[in-house]
């Protein structure tokens, strides 16, 4: 099994081991407020899109090659670039999550001076589900 980004015309294999840290998320929407007279007013309902998605690298692995960001930044600074996002079979269509932080960002895994085509980065994606 493997993670993909594609914009339905280009494709990028991400690392693999990438973990999906905000998996355990409830749909369920609810909002609570009391009226004129205390009576408690609750509305509740179950998000059909929005779900956060954040991918992120374990403690040691998930690095992959800096040869990859140049696409990837394209599409973060795209304006409602809408993505299919397979984590290991699971499909999501998506978007970069710009209202949380930054929706993409990475670490080198060393510094240094003149990288080459081997350099490695540990990426973070900040993802929202969305209508497909």
């Amino acid at each position: 099994m493997s993670i993909t980004l594609s914009d339905e015309t280009t494709t990028i294999e991400l690392p693999e081991d990438l973990r999906w840290s905000d998996r355990n998320w409830s749909p369920v929407e609810q909002s609570f407020t009391r009226s004129v007279t205390g009576k408690p007013i609750i509305m509740v309902d179950a998000s059909q899109y929005g779900r956060p998605i954040t991918l992120q690298a374990p403690d040691r692995g998930g690095w992959m090659l800096a040869t990859k960001e140049p696409q990837i930044v394209a599409w973060h600074n795209t304006p409602g670039q809408k993505l299919t996002l397979n984590f290991h079979g699971e499909i999501h269509v998506v978007q970069f999550r710009h209202h949380d932080g930054q929706g993409y960002e990475s670490t080198p895994l060393r510094f240094l001076i003149n990288p080459g085509p081997d350099h490695q980065v540990i990426p973070t994606f900040r993802f929202i589900t969305v209508e497909p």
